[in-house]
């Protein structure tokens, strides 16, 4: 069977030239999206999953979508991976050990995006970004579609380092009841099985981190009128303090 001349040059030259191929343009975030409805991309002959979401908007109209690439100013040439299964382990690491995989809000893509990779290439992926939605409206809730990412990531996933965005909401007035958790304060909540809690629950269940990152994305919202509304703003407060002790004490992180 005759060698094909790339796979004859040597491997340092072929990777100068996977270089070229595989321009992220700078980027080192690459950031994954739901396509639009009735806007699925062409893939080039390679199959992606394809999955059902719901829009979120007042009409949450539910449509069949798959993920995509929406980092402007890159340029994969994804096509030379389907040469050979040499040429595919050489470019891997090029896209899947050198970039963070930002998902932000659209969650539901990330299982069919890993599951579409080889076990190999997922264990590349050191890092992913998520955005975690309110627990309550109107803050879109994204309990069902959480509950069945971390399902995943607990049975297949390979992330080491997890950057994770939270939405909060602080009044614009004061309020009465609590202001803000300590970890001592949210690992009772966790305890009694507070449903505010049940995201981190979940969480609390993927194996395989080793570093977190937590950053609020704080937003004014209407003065509490309910339980479950004080709890969130104080809840809200705490990201950056109780939340994020009491998470990595979940995950056993220093």
């Amino acid at each position: 069977m005759e060698v094909s001349p790339l796979m004859r040059v040597p491997a340092e030259v072929r990777m100068m030239i996977y270089a070229y191929l595989f321009d992220d343009g700078g980027n080192r975030q690459l950031q994954i999206q739901n396509a639009g409805a009735d806007k699925l991309p062409k893939t080039e002959g390679r199959i992606r999953s394809r999955y059902y979401v719901l829009e979120r908007t007042f009409h949450r109209r539910c449509y069949e979508t798959t993920y995509r690439l929406e980092t402007e100013d890159v340029s994969f040439c994804s096509s030379i991976m389907r040469v050979n299964k040499k040429v595919y382990e050489e470019t891997s690491y090029l896209i899947y050990g050198e970039h963070t995989f930002e998902f932000g809000g659209h969650i539901e893509a990330v299982e069919p995006f890993l599951s579409d990779l080889t076990p190999q290439s997922r264990e590349l992926i050191n890092e992913i970004s998520l955005y975690k939605r309110g627990p309550i409206p109107p803050y879109n809730n994204d309990r069902s579609e959480w509950r069945n990412l971390c399902r995943f990531l607990k049975d297949h996933g390979s992330v080491r380092k997890l950057r994770l965005v939270v939405q909060g909401g602080r009044p614009k007035t004061a309020w009465e009841g609590p202001q803000e958790f300590t970890a001592a304060d949210l690992k009772l909540l966790a305890d009694i099985k507070h449903e505010c809690l049940d995201w981190v629950s979940e969480l609390s269940h993927v194996k395989g981190i080793e570093e977190l990152e937590i950053l609020p994305d704080v937003q004014f919202c209407a003065p509490p009128s309910s339980t479950n509304m004080i709890i969130f703003a104080a809840l809200s407060a705490s990201i950056e303090r109780g939340l994020t002790e009491f998470l990595k004490a979940q995950l056993c992180l220093p």
